[in-house]
């Protein structure tokens, strides 16, 4: 599923042409959600670009300077509404599902905008749905996000840099131009600012996934229309296998291990070696479907086991219900045990001892991984951009077969004469002789436990 909404400042003095171009973008991208910052139009005109907007719910913050419209089967309840912002509420009926959105239109005056920051942290204190906040903040985050005019002082954004870290909202990645307004001006007296942006929280991540944001070209406003997608398509692939660290935990494991690796399948060490570890991962996934299955779904059973059999205890508080209780309690607790040991090894933080539970920490760190590590473009060798997923994929596939693919140079090449030579034959023997037993133990089992997984999915702590 691909949600994508339009934020956009749309002051000018071409409203006519503005909001055509907003008819134009829904009609190509379907918004479920549109929000439009000081629109300068009477109540009765923006009633009759709903209509043509084709969205049947309309409404405004209490000063009217932002307008919202929403599209049909999605209920819509006001939570905050500011001079600054409006913070709605919106339920999918179609997923039974809920949002949380703020639509900021910010003061130019620092001492005013604090009564903003003042409301995003009053709605951070019982924030449990995904929420995404965006608009005109009319502050740039660093100097960086400036072109032209007076020098940027810290002062003037560290408000706002502080209070989107206190609030664990994080920017959502953009394409486009990185400056959203135009002071309209040339030369000398011109002015780039990044003063329109996408923020969103955790929650939100975890239920999109896919997250983007697209200034686009500033044509009928001075500030550039934001257009945010939401999800992606589902892209079938095959998960590689990968080692639980928790799997060893389970008195069954090492019974299974040895009934797997105990067959000798060739003379061949090394190919017997890599077919046991063949034969191992399939028997480990089938017995951790049957032993563990989805440990995410099968924690969210066991809270509501859990509340159920409090219940009970309290209605009947006897000895039996209590052992009944008590058992329902323990589970619950090793499958949250299971979830914090999936996340500390998606996190690799080995600097952490083994009491260490912060399992929201752990979590925060793999998505920020991910999200570094995502490719969302590349350069071809022509240098342009490309943005499609196959043609990325191809792209570097190409790069590192050129990169790994050389031509063979021959061992007799007069250059090797003038080469002078630093190992001696004693060093060359003791360089390439065989390594002993214990070595190798010593090398395997110096492995660390949480480290990442190899080419076999195998990490350290199975070894």
């Amino acid at each position: 599923m691909i949600v994508k909404t339009l934020f956009w400042n749309i002051r000018s003095v071409k409203s006519q042409q503005a909001f055509h171009r907003v008819q134009m973008l829904n009609k190509h991208h379907k918004f479920f959600l549109i929000a439009l910052m000081e629109p300068f139009q009477h109540q009765r005109q923006i009633q009759q670009y709903r209509r043509k907007l084709g969205m049947p719910y309309a409404n405004s913050n209490c000063n009217g300077k932002i307008w919202f419209f929403v599209q049909h089967n999605v209920e819509v309840e006001v939570l905050l509404d500011t001079e600054q912002s409006i913070t709605v509420k919106l339920n999918f009926q179609d997923f039974n599902k809920d949002m949380v959105v703020t639509m900021v239109y910010a003061k130019c005056s620092k001492v005013e905008r604090l009564q903003l920051w003042d409301s995003l942290y009053l709605l951070t204190t019982n924030m449990t749905s995904p929420w995404l906040v965006g608009g005109d903040f009319n502050v740039i985050m660093n100097e960086e996000e400036k072109i032209g005019g007076l020098p940027v002082l810290p002062q003037e954004y560290e408000d706002f840099a502080f209070c989107l870290n206190s609030c664990e909202l994080h920017e959502m990645p953009f394409k486009g131009s990185p400056f959203t307004w135009w002071n309209g001006r040339a030369a000398n007296d011109c002015i780039f600012k990044r003063l329109d942006r996408i923020v969103h929280n955790d929650t939100f991540q975890n239920w999109f996934g896919q997250l983007e944001v697209q200034y686009l070209s500033r044509i009928g406003s001075d500030h550039a229309p934001l257009l945010v997608s939401c999800g992606d398509q589902v892209q079938m692939f095959v998960k590689p296998f990968r080692f639980l660290k928790f799997w060893v935990e389970h008195d069954s494991f090492l019974d299974l291990v040895k009934q797997q690796w105990e067959t000798t399948l060739t003379y061949d060490v090394f190919l017997s070696f890599k077919l046991k570890r063949k034969k191992l991962k399939t028997a480990l996934s089938t017995w951790s479907k049957t032993t563990f299955g989805d440990i995410f779904k099968q924690l969210v059973i066991r809270e509501e086991i859990v509340k159920i059999k409090e219940q009970l205890f309290e209605a009947d508080p006897s000895e039996e219900n209590r052992m009944v209780m008590q058992r329902a309690q323990a589970e619950l607790k090793l499958y949250r045990h299971y979830e914090e040991e999936f996340w500390r090894q998606k996190a690799r933080m080995d600097y952490f001892s083994d009491g260490d539970k912060n399992t929201r920490y752990f979590h925060s760190l793999v998505k920020g991984r991910r999200k570094r590590i995502q490719v969302r473009r590349i350069k071809d060798d022509a240098s342009n951009w490309l943005e499609d997923v196959d043609s990325v994929a191809a792209q570097a596939v190409n790069f590192f077969q050129k990169q790994f693919t050389h031509e063979e140079v021959s061992e007799d090449s007069p250059i090797f004469n003038h080469i002078q030579e630093l190992i001696r034959e004693e060093d060359n023997i003791l360089l390439t002789e065989q390594p002993t037993m214990e070595e190798v133990q010593k090398a395997v089992f110096e492995l660390k436990g949480d480290s990442a997984c190899g080419p076999d999915g195998f990490s350290g702590i199975f070894y």
